[in-house]
């Protein structure tokens, strides 16, 4: 693979990371510049690598309707279990029953990071696009603490009652997950010419970077090079000659309870969405290759999560004629088991991101991100709970923030560290 041509220091100031335009507040992402060295880039080659820098998510900008909290609950058929969800609003995240109520929350900005760590504050790049104000993933753990991400930024853990434990400035992005000893596996990106899309204009690559429990770096895997050297290469041929080549926006450990069906499913692989190749794989970073990968069954996804079936639920954003859906495949003879899609009596869309979750009591919850809704599904279709966020913005409040994700916490007596009188 090609190297990259400056140093990671001279690049942030040649692109004028210090500047001072003005962005949008909300999910937004700046992207790391690659470290190695050579000589010169192009004022056209900085530049695009400034652009990249600025690529992400708005964190609310579509119509809001007049309802706001949950609007349906079908008690007996809606599951009811906690839900746990980020807002576009602000960098924190909320606890809910299904009623809507609140239960807990969590909020730290990316500023109070950088505070925190003041012989360290140099690594914590300027927001130019406001990006910060709001987390794009969080991590509820057991403990009542969070894991969070400030899209392009870094990745920060806070303790129940939102103070401060460690930081990582690294450009994460997207998500993360947890491995069986506590360490934490995140998406980051670098920016690099690489020579083989093209010979001058920079990608954004990705990478699956492995951090201890306490927030150290420990190793980096290159998804390029996982691709390129794997029986899946071809799916390479796809890709843009520059920019965002991959904008990998899923990684999920595998457990490997599936792994009597495939040695794909082995525990430590990596399930990963990579939506500008319209591809979903997994990858072995013992073999740091990809041993699986499929496309064509769906456009600009999000969030395949393997279920206890040994199926995959992905969130097709524009597979569906343009619209969403949520699809639950196998992946070993792609045959389509179950599907919620957009239809007149089901109006269903999230252009820039999503997830599904396959609850205990066999529904599944979707988040329709970009138009900050949360909906239930039952195994036929019907929608047995909904709820829509209460946080909204602009001229008459006509504005409403996305929801990034919503997860629910497992069925049963709620968590023993939550405050029964919050």
């Amino acid at each position: 693979m090609a190297q990259p041509l400056l140093l990671a220091r001279e690049l942030r100031e040649r692109v004028g990371l210090a500047g001072t335009d003005q962005g949008y507040p909300g999910h937004w992402g700046v992207m790391r510049p690659g470290v190695g060295a050579t000589t010169e880039l192009s004022a056209d080659q900085l530049a695009e690598i400034k652009r990249l820098q600025s690529l992400g998510y708005v964190g609310g900008s579509q119509p809001a309707g007049q309802t706001t909290g949950t609007t349906i609950h079908l008690s007996g058929s809606a599951a009811p279990n906690l839900r746990f969800y980020v807002s576009g609003h602000a960098p924190g995240a909320e606890l809910i029953d299904p009623d809507g109520r609140v239960r807990h929350r969590w909020n730290f900005s990316y500023d109070q990071c950088r505070d925190a760590n003041p012989e360290r504050a140099a690594e914590f790049r300027p927001d130019r696009k406001g990006v910060t104000a709001c987390w794009r993933r969080a991590r509820l753990l057991p403990d009542g603490g969070v894991l969070a991400i400030f899209e392009g930024h870094g990745l920060v853990r806070i303790d129940r009652d939102s103070n401060y434990l460690w930081s990582f400035p690294g450009a994460c992005h997207h998500d993360l997950d947890l491995a069986p000893d506590g360490s934490i596996y995140v998406l980051t990106r670098e920016a690099r010419v690489v020579p083989r899309f093209h010979p001058r204009k920079p990608v954004l690559l990705d990478f699956i970077t492995h951090i201890s429990a306490d927030g150290q770096e420990l190793e980096s895997l290159d998804l390029l090079a996982a691709f390129e050297n794997s029986v899946y290469a071809s799916f390479l041929d796809k890709a843009q000659e520059a920019g965002d080549i991959f904008h990998t926006n899923t990684l999920e450990m595998l457990d490997g309870s599936q792994s009597h069906k495939s040695p794909i499913f082995a525990a430590g692989n990596f399930l990963i969405s990579v939506r500008e190749l319209g591809v979903v794989a997994i990858v072995d970073p013992r073999q740091k290759k990809v041993v699986w990968a499929l496309s064509g069954m769906w456009s600009a996804q999000h969030q395949p999560t393997l279920l206890d079936n040994g199926h995959l639920l992905v969130f097709d954003n524009k597979g569906h004629e343009g619209q969403s859906k949520v699809v639950e495949v196998d992946p070993l003879t792609q045959e389509i088991i179950w599907e919620f899609a957009d239809g007149p009596g089901t109006p269903f869309y999230s252009e820039t991101c999503g997830t599904g979750q396959r609850l205990e009591n066999g529904n599944t919850l979707i988040t329709e991100s970009d138009n900050g809704r949360v909906f239930e599904v039952t195994t036929d279709g019907a929608v047995v709970w909904e709820f829509r966020n209460p946080e909204r913005t602009g001229p008459d409040q006509q504005y409403i923030a996305a929801i990034m994700e919503m997860v629910a916490l497992p069925a049963g007596p709620g968590p023993t560290w939550l405050n029964p009188d919050f």
